[in-house]
């Protein structure tokens, strides 16, 4: 049996490869496995598929032979499951528009997309859209448990508001959920306060979560997308810096995530420029590499890694 993920990935990969055949014209199995990055044979098992589902493909033999679109069809992108709709436009929005040459950001393009689907399958896709966002970009490579995730994906679909206590020390309130924010590998939950505020809650910090009977109206005017852009950019302008300046070998160059692009050093050396939170912080990072990281500045960091370096030394001899 397929699973809900296996199911929508390949939905993702029909639909990339019908709009590569309508906006590109005919193409060869081997192209269309390129542009997939999947193998040519399961190209061909999607070609097959979509043409028992009744869609004009068909093959052109010969040397410049290859697959090709009726030229006087258009995508109607029936056939979707409402699961389906919402992982391709919540999750593969940016492939989408890319293979229509659209820029992904645009709100003309998403509509224009929107608009080439059935009515049913429209709704869905729009109220996907406006309740889930997936930003790729990391902060960091933590991975958290999406601690309750589901409940708040169902107050959000319901439009029901959660009572959670929040942080150390825990503070108790009611909140309307608007959103989850996939950031990198940590979830976001978007939700309005009783003051009528909207404030930004990371799930893993949500130390209880419960669903209340209470309904409210989500605002019409809000835009998920466009609150997290501000966001972003609110907490990027308020978040601690410590600039650092690093001799570190190449194996481990990438792991601190340089600022600049390294400096070649001596045998196999690089002088590397990066940006944390505090001297805490920098300091597990540089002695987390056991010895693939030496600091040049700020000075009071190479005092802070030596000073734990000997604590470490004398609390492991014999």
């Amino acid at each position: 049996m397929f699973s809900w993920h296996t199911r929508t990935v390949r939905a993702e990969r029909l639909l990339r490869l019908l709009l590569r055949l309508q906006t590109r014209g005919q193409s060869t199995v081997n192209e269309l496995a390129q542009h997939l990055e999947v193998s040519p044979r399961t190209v061909q098992r999607d070609l097959d598929a979509l043409s028992l589902a009744g869609v004009p493909v068909y093959s052109v033999r010969g040397r410049r032979g290859g697959w090709a679109l009726l030229p006087d069809y258009r995508t109607r992108l029936t056939g979707l499951a409402p699961a389906e709709v919402m992982s391709v436009f919540v999750g593969a929005t940016a492939h989408v528009l890319a293979d229509l040459g659209m820029d992904a950001s645009s709100d003309l393009a998403m509509s224009k997309l929107i608009a080439a689907l059935p009515e049913s399958a429209r709704r869905d896709a729009e109220y996907a859209r406006q309740r889930l966002l997936i930003d790729h970009a990391g902060w960091d490579d933590r991975r958290e448990a999406p601690r309750w995730l589901d409940l708040c994906r169902q107050a959000i679909w319901e439009e029901r508001r959660i009572a959670i206590t929040y942080r150390d020390p825990a503070e108790s309130f009611e909140v309307e959920p608007l959103g989850l924010v996939a950031k990198s590998r940590t979830w976001y939950l978007v939700a309005s306060r009783p003051d009528g505020t909207s404030r930004t809650y990371r799930l893993s910090r949500v130390t209880s979560a419960v669903l209340t009977g209470t309904t409210f109206s989500r605002p019409a005017d809000f835009d998920l997308s466009a609150y997290w852009a501000e966001a972003q950019k609110h907490f990027l302008a308020t978040r601690p810096s410590y600039p650092i300046a690093l001799r570190v070998r190449d194996r481990a160059v990438l792991r601190f995530r340089p600022t600049a692009p390294p400096l070649p050093d001596t045998d196999g050396w690089f002088i590397v420029h990066t940006d944390l939170e505090n001297v805490s912080e920098a300091c597990a990072a540089v002695l987390a590499q056991a010895g693939d990281a030496q600091v040049l500045a700020p000075p009071e960091l190479a005092d802070k890694v030596h000073r734990a370096a000997r604590e470490i030394l004398a609390g492991h001899l014999p």
